[in-house]
């Protein structure tokens, strides 16, 4: 009986550290470094209703510190999309890091894994692929819900941005074959009330005994060593 006393204590106080991990902020202080506009990045004007900006597209580098995501590569900075167009990018900021896509409505998680899955390794080949990227994950994120995904009409709009415009309409047009790759990255969300909201990736986890694994293998201990007693 002692021994499943032990055990049960052991399970209680795992199940503890886990929601305790959960429900950790975590967060990381990033100051922005690429200039796009000395690197040649596609410039255009983007429409959201009737209102338009004139923007550079394409992804941004910071540098980091304060990094408190458990991410090590991080430590040295990291790359991100803007997810966020009514506001401007402010350096340096705090952002709160949440994983995965929960900020983003199911279709919008849909589309955005596969404009990942199967675009994003050519978006990091050149200013313009990079800022074709964009501009998709744009499209994605704003365009009113039932809408095609067209850059050239509809809620969200762009003008300019050279080819690359065409290249992520491309890209667009693709996102509703069910055939695409997904899976391919681990998302992480990054939050400022004060600046653009970010979207950057990892390599997707590859699996491997966790404490939830270990969690898991504690009950069907229990469970033998139940047995045994009786």
């Amino acid at each position: 009986m002692k021994t499943i006393q032990v055990l049960r204590l052991a399970m209680t106080a795992g199940l503890l550290t886990l929601a305790a991990a959960a429900t950790q902020a975590a967060s990381i202080k990033l100051t922005y470094q690429n200039n796009l506009s000395s690197e040649g990045a596609p410039t255009g004007t983007i429409y959201e209703g009737w209102s338009g900006s004139h923007v550079y597209a394409g992804e941004f580098d910071f540098s980091s510190s304060e990094n408190s995501t458990g991410i090590a590569q991080w430590d040295e900075g990291l790359s991100a999309f803007c997810v966020q167009i009514d506001t401007t990018l402010k350096s340096p900021r705090t952002y709160d890091v949440s994983q995965g896509l929960g900020a983003f409505s199911t279709t919008e998680a849909t589309y955005i894994d596969r404009l990942f899955s199967n675009y994003y390794d050519e978006a990091q080949t050149s200013v313009q692929s990079s800022a074709a990227f964009q501009l998709a994950l744009w499209e994605v994120v704003e365009e009113y819900s039932g809408n095609a995904l067209n850059l050239y009409h509809h809620h969200f709009e762009t003008s300019g941005f050279g080819g690359a415009r065409t290249t992520a309409q491309n890209w667009l047009n693709s996102l509703t074959d069910t055939s695409l790759q997904t899976g391919l990255y681990d998302f992480h969300y990054l939050q400022n009330s004060d600046s653009q909201n970010l979207l950057t990736v990892t390599k997707a986890s590859v699996p491997e005994p966790t404490s939830l694994f270990l969690f898991v293998t504690g009950l069907f201990a229990l469970f033998r060593v139940r047995r045994r007693v009786r």
